[in-house]
């Protein structure tokens, strides 16, 4: 799945529609947040976290990282958030996706990214995954920009 389409779909709402009271208290929504550990197909290894936490720590302290390393930081953030069922850290990563879309350090090759963090060991099948599952919250979102028309 590519983070990018869900950031154009996000876009093309007005902002005021997005950020309802649900979407504040779980960014989600209406996925709950137990759920939060099932949306993605991989989750990260202590390689992976540790690599995310470096990767986080750059790019906070202003250092320009590779689209590569952009790629990796978007994909690693959401997993490392939903797996920790941290619903803050979500809005942190929908922060950031936007924060770099608008910076214009969109998403090209993010399958690649992927790929590359597999075969390092930096993420693994997650064995809790629920195909289709976040496909209810892109939904949700397209249903309340549509219903604000």
């Amino acid at each position: 799945m590519l983070i990018q389409n869900i950031q154009i779909k996000i876009q093309k709402c007005p902002p005021e529609n997005i950020f309802s009271l649900d979407l504040h208290h779980n960014p989600l929504y209406p996925i709950k947040i137990d759920d939060y550990p099932s949306l993605f197909d991989y989750v990260l290894t202590a390689d992976g976290l540790v690599f995310f936490y470096d990767l986080r720590q750059q790019h906070l302290k202003g250092k320009s990282l590779s689209l590569d390393e952009y790629n990796k930081l978007r994909l690693l953030y959401i997993y490392y958030a939903t797996a920790n069922r941290n619903s803050k850290e979500v809005s942190h990563w929908q922060e950031l996706c936007a924060s770099l879309d608008a910076q214009g350090i969109s998403e090209q090759n993010m399958l690649h990214s992927k790929g590359d963090m597999i075969k390092k060991l930096l993420i693994t099948r997650n064995p809790n995954y629920q195909s289709g599952l976040y496909r209810k919250h892109i939904e949700y979102l397209k249903n309340k920009c549509q219903n604000r028309d």
